[in-house]
């Protein structure tokens, strides 16, 4: 059972992927991207390629999220959990998919699996 949609006003950015804080409590995982993180050495993705990803493309890629949804409302529609966190396939004011303009803008990348799992579609 799927979850109904609901709006998030994004109040705080963890990293490029998430988590980002709604107003209401909610934590939101962006579905279907990876980008660099601050709390692990898991592997970045590029393709079918990994990495180990720095502070510095953790710190850049938060600032970009930053930049897309800091102060705005998403409409999001859940699609799984991860960990305490709600993973949402997310449209910003825009109408634009956040997953799409995450990878857009550089600040993530596609992670293949997840992509088909959670049917993300094409980046228009």
């Amino acid at each position: 059972m799927i979850a109904a949609a609901f709006l998030c006003l994004v109040t705080q950015v963890h990293d490029g992927d998430g988590p980002l804080w709604c107003a209401n409590g909610v934590k939101v995982r962006v579905a279907g991207i990876q980008a660099p993180d601050f709390e692990s050495a898991e592997p970045c993705r590029r393709g079918k390629a990994a990495y180990v990803c720095s502070d510095a493309q953790a710190e850049r890629s938060r600032a970009i999220v930053e930049r897309l949804v800091l102060r705005k409302t998403l409409s999001c529609q859940p699609v799984g959990k991860s960990y305490a966190r709600v993973v949402a396939r997310c449209t910003l004011p825009d109408g634009r998919s956040l997953s799409c303009a995450a990878i857009a803008a550089g600040a993530a990348t596609k992670w293949d699996s997840y992509w088909r799992r959670y049917k993300m579609g094409e980046c228009r």
